[in-house]
């Protein structure tokens, strides 16, 4: 159980490590976009500018000009004053300049200037015909000659996926890097923190399993004076018998106690061991009936088997663990049923695994006692807790359950009373891949 905090609490600090380290990079992943889409506006801007110088002084025609410093990065057309194109150059753009040069007048309104200056106006962003994006600028240039030019350029966004993809490598390496170094870590801390815990909880098994163990051998000698005494004092003798006949139930179930307390020292130390073999389902459950059969007629129980006529396929388990389980379930029903009522049998196969029941038909199980009933010295009837149940069966039927790779529970029966089964997959007692 210790184990399974531990691990869980690793899970827990290494996802919100991660979660962490992952937001980082997220954030310095954003901040080079956006770097990128500076430097964007910035080359477009000092295009503009050296295109602006080169058409004031007109050293060359207006269309050489832009030849000259055309390019495949850049996109551009020149007007005259009255919008007719004097010069276009698409680059390798997958939308034509004119229609982005069409998006950008929607998105601006043009005033003719009468300063003698050239102006150029701030880049905007524009979106082309399949979604990419775009920054435009758009200048008015006025020649030495006096020759009015309107200039648009445009140049494609650098995108926040284009960003990632070249640092995802990168990305990849440091994410995986801190991975690995924050795995390393937790797993030494919770190591370290949990160490001592796990040193006291491992003390109190063994006590308890030695504790157990060495109670073994008093008990039998203390059972065996009992009934050496019950042989020698006179019959007439009601209160000496009566004494006897006491210590020998306090002592036999003292020694059931024991006996559960060590199977739950053996679980908790992963000592349980499980012996495989070719068992019979009905034959099993026959044993189980045969073998309460004469306790239930001394508490003036019924007990039933119904089998269901159902051809029930040879399992590859622990006969005897299995018959444990059962065996709990019995004597829990037994314990809570009253006189005159019944507990039956039952099995069931599906496609993938079979189910044993065990249907009393007693007080039941209240609503605040259903969560914790599988819980070690939990007893749901706190009135008959002082007698022979400790709440332990249950508790080792779930231990055993897992051992044979399947799950105990329990329902409510219909009229009253509990049904508690075990469920085994039939994929792995049969052995099938």
């Amino acid at each position: 159980m210790l184990k399974k905090l531990s691990r869980r609490l690793q899970t827990i600090f290494i996802i919100a490590i991660m979660c962490l380290i992952t937001a980082v990079i997220a954030v310095l992943s954003y901040g080079q976009y956006q770097s990128e889409v500076a430097a964007d506006k910035n080359y477009l801007q000092k295009m503009a500018s050296f295109f602006v110088l080169e058409l004031e002084t007109e050293q060359a025609p207006a269309e050489r000009i832009l030849l000259n410093w055309g390019n495949n990065e850049v996109a551009a057309i020149l007007k005259d004053l009255y919008g007719d194109v004097l010069y276009e150059d698409n680059a390798d753009f997958p939308t034509k300049a004119e229609t982005l040069s069409i998006a950008m007048n929607e998105m601006i309104l043009y005033v003719q200037t009468t300063s003698e200056a050239s102006s150029i106006m701030e880049p905007l962003e524009l979106t082309g015909s399949q979604g990419e994006r775009y920054f435009g600028v758009t200048s008015t240039i006025r020649a030495k000659s006096g020759q009015i030019y309107m200039l648009e350029i445009f140049y494609p966004r650098t995108s926040m996926w284009e960003v990632f993809t070249t640092r995802m490598a990168t990305y990849i390496m440091v994410w995986l890097s801190s991975f690995l170094c924050i795995f390393l870590l937790s797993r030494f801390l919770f190591k370290r923190a949990f160490e001592p815990t796990e040193k006291i909880l491992k003390g109190q098994k063994e006590f308890v399993a030695a504790a157990s163990h060495e109670l073994k051998s008093p008990l039998a000698v203390i059972m065996t004076s009992a009934e050496k005494l019950q042989d020698t004092v006179p019959q007439d003798n009601p209160q000496i018998q009566s004494g006897l006949q006491t210590i020998d139930s306090e002592c036999m179930r003292m020694s059931r106690l024991v006996r559960d307390m060590l199977l739950l020292a053996s679980s908790d130390a992963d000592k349980w061991t499980v012996q495989t073999a070719e068992i019979n389902v009905d034959t099993l459950l026959i044993s189980l009936y045969e073998a309460y059969e004469p306790v239930c007629i001394k508490e003036k129980l019924h007990l039933n088997l119904d089998l269901n006529k159902t051809s029930f396929p040879k399992l590859i388990t622990d006969r005897e663990r299995l018959y444990q389980i059962l065996s709990v379930f019995m004597d829990n029903a037994i314990y809570y049923s009253p006189p005159g009522a019944s507990i039956d049998i039952c099995a069931g196969l599906l496609p993938k695994e079979i189910t044993i029941s065990i249907v009393d038909h007693g007080c039941g199980i209240a609503d605040k006692d259903k969560p914790y009933i599988f819980d070690r010295f939990y007893c749901a009837d706190k009135s008959r807790s002082d007698k022979t149940h400790f709440g332990l069966g249950l508790s080792i039927a779930f231990e055993l359950s897992k051992m044979l790779g399947g799950t105990v529970g329990h329902t409510d029966t219909a009229g009253g009373g509990a049904t508690f089964y075990v469920t085994l997959p039939l994929k792995s007692l049969l052995g099938f891949d």
